[in-house]
């Protein structure tokens, strides 16, 4: 009978040794899965790879992709200047075909 003591004592005190475990790893995780936390980190992994992309290890830019990124955005912003002026020149075509 007091070789049982001493294992459910150890079993009752792993059992909440666990449990403590337990406890800490949900609340880690409830921590690392809050959206804020997971946008700080999205923000953190843009920047860096960002300016890996851009910069040289040395910490210069890297002007042929800082040019080539810009050209990309200048012609994105004139398609959707071309686009736009299409689609209201296009409604105009159609509003004076429906007036008489």
């Amino acid at each position: 009978m007091s070789n049982e003591n001493p294992s459910i004592t150890k079993l009752e005190n792993d059992i909440v040794t666990t449990r403590d475990r337990l406890a800490q790893t949900i609340d880690e995780l409830s921590v690392r899965a809050a959206p804020k936390n997971v946008v700080a980190r999205q923000k953190e992994s843009l920047k860096a790879s960002v300016d890996s992309a851009v910069r040289t290890e040395s910490g210069e830019l890297r002007m042929d992709r800082v040019a080539m990124a810009a050209a990309a955005v200048g012609a994105v912003i004139v398609l959707k200047m071309v686009s736009t002026s299409r689609k209201h020149k296009k409604w105009e075509r159609q509003r004076a075909k429906r007036s008489w």
